[in-house]
C-alpha cells in the first residue's frame, strides 16, 4: 500500500514537468515548421525555385535553435523586471533554453556532416572560420550550461554560484549566437534593406533582432535587479 502510494505521488510530482517538455518541445516544432516553411516560400520568391530539401532543414534548425535560448532569457528577464521572484515565466526557461541547444547541436551536425555526405552545401562565407567559429563556441558555452543546469551539479556548485554561471554563460553564449549569424547573413541583410529585394528578408534577421532585443532586455533586468537591492 505505501509502495503504491509513493508511486502515486511521484507520478504527480512529475506532471508539471512532464507538462513543461510537451510545451518547450511544441514550441520548438511550431518554430522549426514555420522557419522551414518560410525558407521554403522565401526561396521560390527570391530565386523562383519550388524545392525542398536539407538545406531548408538547416538553416529552419538555426534560427529554430536561436529563437528558443532568446525566448528561454527573454522569459527569465520578464519575470525579474515585471514579475516576483519564483513567478510562472521562470519556470519555463530551462526547457526552452535546452531544446534550443539540441536544436543547435542538430543544425550543427547536420551543417557540417549531413549536408556534405549527401552532396549538399551549407551557407558559408569564403572565411568560413570567422562565421562558424563564434557558432561552435556558443554550442560549447549552451552543453556547458546544459550539464550545470542538472540538480546534481547545482548542490555541488553552490545556489549562487550556480545561478551567476548560468547567467553570464548564457550572456556570452546569446552574444556569441547573435555574432555567429550576422556574420553569415550581413549581407543578406543590408541588400534588404537597401533594395527590399526580395520582398521577404531573411528570417535569420527578425530571430537575431530578437536575440539582440534580449541581451538589452536582459541588461534593463539586471539594472532593475541592483535597484531594488539598494
Amino acid at each position: 500500500m505505501l509502495i503504491r502510494q509513493n508511486e502515486a505521488d511521484a507520478k504527480k510530482r512529475n506532471r508539471p514537468v512532464f507538462k513543461l517538455w510537451v510545451r518547450a518541445l511544441a514550441t520548438g516544432l511550431a518554430a522549426f515548421v514555420f522557419g522551414a516553411l518560410y525558407f521554403f516560400a522565401r526561396q521560390f520568391v527570391k530565386d523562383g525555385i519550388w524545392r525542398f530539401d536539407l538545406t531548408i532543414v538547416n538553416k529552419s534548425l538555426g534560427t529554430t535553435s536561436l529563437f528558443l535560448i532568446a525566448l528561454s532569457m527573454f522569459l527569465t528577464g520578464v519575470s525579474i523586471i515585471f514579475s516576483k521572484s519564483g513567478s510562472k515565466p521562470l519556470v519555463y526557461r530551462k526547457h526552452h533554453g535546452l531544446v534550443g541547444f539540441w536544436a543547435g547541436l542538430a543544425h550543427g551536425a547536420v551543417n557540417h556532416f549531413l549536408l556534405p555526405a549527401v552532396g549538399l552545401h551549407a551557407e558559408r562565407k569564403a572565411n568560413a572560420l570567422l562565421s562558424d567559429a563564434p557558432g561552435l563556441i556558443a554550442l560549447a558555452v549552451f552543453g556547458a550550461m546544459a550539464i550545470l543546469s542538472l540538480s546534481e551539479v547545482k548542490g555541488r556548485v553552490g545556489g549562487e554560484r550556480w545561478r551567476k554561471l548560468l547567467r553570464y554563460a548564457g550572456y556570452a553564449g546569446l552574444i556569441l549566437a547573435v555574432a555567429h549569424t550576422g556574420l553569415l547573413k550581413w549581407e543578406s541583410w543590408t541588400n534588404f534593406f537597401r533594395t527590399f529585394d526580395p520582398v521577404l528578408p531573411s528570417l535569420s534577421l527578425p530571430v537575431a533582432l530578437f536575440g539582440a532585443a534580449v541581451l538589452l532586455l536582459r541588461l534593463a533586468a539586471w539594472i532593475a535587479g541592483k535597484k531594488r537591492r539598494a
